[in-house]
C-alpha cells in the first residue's frame, strides 16, 4: 500500500506538478482513503521524505565502514547520491526540487527529519574516521555531516538550473572534496 500511494503521487506530480496535486488527488489515484494515506505519510510533503529515505537506504547499502575508509565511504555516498539524482525519473526530480525548496533545518537531532537518514549515516562515517585517526577529531561530526548534505544540495540546485550533467558531477564531488580536505588536514599521522 505504501508503495502504491508513493507511485500514484509520483505519477500525479509528473503530470500536474507538485503544487497542483492535493492529498485527495493522491488518494483517488491510489484508490485509498485519506485515513490510509495518513497511516503511511504525515502529509504530502512526507512523500519528499520518502524519496530522501530511499536514497539514504541506497547509500547505506553501498558503503561499509568496516571495510572502507571513511573517505571512501563519503565519496561512495556522494557518487550514489549523484547517480540516484541523475538517473531518477522526472517525477522524482520534482520531489527532490521540493526538498531543496523547503530547505534543511538543522536541529539538535542531527538535522531536519528530511535529511535524518543521510546525516545520521555521515555522522557515523565521520566519527569512525576520527576514531581511526583518518579525520581530525577537533570537528563535531554532527556539525560536519549537515554541511556535506548541504554541499550535495547546492550541487543539485545548480544542476536543476543548468542541466549540465558533467558540471553537476564535478560540482558535487568537488564540494565534498573540500570537506574531506578539511577533515584530513590536521588528522593525526599514522605511526610507522
Amino acid at each position: 500500500m505504501h508503495d502504491d500511494i508513493y507511485q500514484a503521487a509520483l505519477s500525479l506530480f509528473d503530470t500536474r506538478g507538485y503544487a497542483e496535486v492535493t492529498v485527495d488527488d493522491i488518494c483517488e489515484a491510489a484508490g485509498v482513503s485519506k485515513a490510509t494515506f495518513f497511516r503511511y505519510f504525515d502529509s504530502k510533503f512526507g512523500l519528499v521524505d520518502e524519496f530522501n529515505q530511499r536514497i539514504a537506504a541506497k547509500i547505506d547499502a553501498v558503503i561499509d565502514i568496516e571495510t572502507m575508509s571513511a573517505t571512501e565511504c563519503i565519496r561512495g555516498a556522494t557518487e550514489t547520491l549523484y547517480q540516484e539524482w541523475l538517473n531518477s525519473a522526472p517525477q522524482i526530480r520534482v520531489l527532490a526540487r521540493e526538498f531543496v525548496r523547503a530547505g534543511t533545518h538543522i536541529t539538535e537531532n542531527l538535522g531536519d527529519p528530511m535529511a535524518r537518514g543521510l546525516i545520521a549515516t555521515l555522522v557515523d562515517v565521520i566519527a569512525e574516521g576520527q576514531r581511526r585517526g583518518e579525520f581530525d577529531p577537533q570537528f563535531d561530526a554532527a556539525l560536519v555531516a549537515p554541511l556535506i548534505v548541504s554541499a550535495w544540495t547546492f550541487a543539485f540546485v545548480a544542476w536543476v538550473d543548468r542541466r549540465d550533467h558533467e558540471a553537476f558531477h564535478r560540482s558535487v564531488h568537488n564540494l565534498v572534496e573540500l570537506h574531506i580536505i578539511g577533515l584530513t588536514h590536521n588528522a593525526p599521522k599514522p605511526r610507522a
